[in-house]
């Protein structure tokens, strides 16, 4: 029975009472005093019935607020889903998308929704899946919409924190995983704004407790991006916090690099490829952050084989066989993108989210091909065979032609300068 109902029935009551009581002193006027000593008991007890009643409901609506049942985050089978978020931005200007997805954001925190325990669970946790595409809306050509949104992400983690203070005013039990959930996001989008702006402290990622998350989504950000904090640590090491260097020479700087650079480095790469790793046991098959994080242990693994030949060290090293699992990952992920949109976009028009991750996958492409030349190694495709047979020859292939000359999304732009500088170089 609602509160409401509760106190209709009881103004019911009470109306009858009155109209019985008037009946009655109308009837035998010489007993009124005792009929108005047996009114006023029956309201008072209705009122302490009342109140009995309003206090049992309280306590059972706290409980129905604070109950975690369900959510989410406590749930081990819960799989991340990057199409599904794909899917649901088809917009074609950046702006657009831009808008979409932090209004989409924003308006799972608005005061007018639902904020039991398990809504703000299942809440934070949509926030944690979207986290893997921020990167996309910070990092661009344009500083003042890079701005805007660093912003805009920022005063959405404010309202994440608020509202589980608010919620450990209820149930300060329940909070633990909350909180950590919501410290872990935090973390993640100060790595992104360092990556974006270099104006934050990646460091954050140590005070995670990671063995606390059940979720896969928040396991695979804990671990990918714990890895890429000591993958940064071993590059800044090596470069001596040089910012804005390309790939080639941030290698160049880890051959210049002291003996002692050199260790220290290798261990951070170690420990890098040791958190990527663990991210991936979590992935469950997901296309998309297999891609990542493939990318991600490649690159790990060619740093630790780069610095142990340095080292006159011999280390094993796997890093072509993730790159090449990446890139397959990503030209699949494209191309069921490219499928599901085709029918719902005017004819030769692509998502902004769509074009993103095309340039993701370049990025990777890219990336390998400089691995390769820098090793002076010949160069192969996604499969490990061989691909073209001379490295000039890169530049007369369709996938090369294909690559815009000033991308937006900032991740193809120093690679390709990079190619073509090598190319230089050989041809000296």
């Amino acid at each position: 029975m609602r509160r409401r109902k509760i106190g209709l029935s009881i103004i019911i009551v009470m109306i009858i009472v009155i109209c019985s009581a008037a009946l009655g002193a109308a009837l035998k006027p010489d007993n009124a005093n005792e009929l108005v000593v047996a009114v006023v008991s029956l309201a008072v007890a209705l009122l302490a019935l009342y109140i009995s009643l309003r206090t049992f409901y309280s306590i059972d609506e706290v409980n129905a607020i604070s109950r975690m049942d369900g959510n989410v985050m406590e749930n081990p089978r819960y799989r991340p889903n990057i199409l599904r978020a794909v899917f649901r931005f088809p917009q074609i200007g950046f702006t657009e998308t831009s808008e979409a997805l932090m209004s989409h954001l924003e308006g799972l925190f608005r005061d007018k929704n639902k904020q039991s325990g398990a809504h703000l669970a299942d809440n934070i946790q949509e926030v944690a899946d979207m986290l893997v595409l921020i990167p996309f809306f910070i990092q661009t050509n344009d500083e003042k919409e890079s701005s805007v949104h660093l912003q805009r992400v920022s005063q959405l983690i404010t309202t994440m924190k608020r509202r589980v203070e608010n919620f450990k005013e209820i149930s300060d039990g329940s909070c633990k995983l909350l909180d950590e959930t919501v410290s872990l996001i935090d973390s993640v989008f100060s790595y992104q704004k360092l990556t974006a702006s270099g104006e934050s402290d990646p460091s954050k990622l140590l005070e995670i407790r990671g063995s606390i998350f059940i979720n896969p989504v928040a396991c695979v950000l804990y671990h990918n991006y714990l890895g890429l904090y000591f993958l940064q640590r071993a590059t800044s090491l090596l470069c001596k916090h040089q910012v804005g260097l390309s790939l080639r020479q941030m290698i160049e700087c880890g051959k210049k690099s002291s003996a002692d650079d050199k260790s220290m480095a290798l261990v951070y790469a170690g420990k890098a490829s040791d958190s990527f790793m663990q991210a991936k046991v979590h992935i469950g098959g997901d296309m998309i952050w297999t891609a990542f994080v493939c990318f991600n242990i490649a690159r790990a693994e060619y740093m630790k084989q780069l610095l142990g030949e340095s080292l006159d060290e011999s280390l094993s090293s796997d890093w072509e066989k993730y790159i090449n699992e990446s890139i397959r990952s990503w030209m699949t992920s494209n191309k069921i993108i490219a499928e599901h949109f085709s029918s719902k976009l005017p004819a030769g028009q692509v998502s902004w989210l769509q074009q993103a991750l095309i340039s993701q996958e370049n990025k990777v492409r890219l990336s390998k091909v400089v691995f390769q030349m820098i090793r002076r190694e010949p160069l192969t495709d996604y499969h490990g065979n061989g691909w073209v047979k001379h490295y000039g020859d890169i530049t007369r292939t369709s996938f090369f032609k294909g690559i815009p000359e000033k991308d937006p999304q900032k991740r193809t732009d120093s690679l390709v300068e990079d190619i073509r500088g090598l190319l230089s170089l050989q041809s000296k």
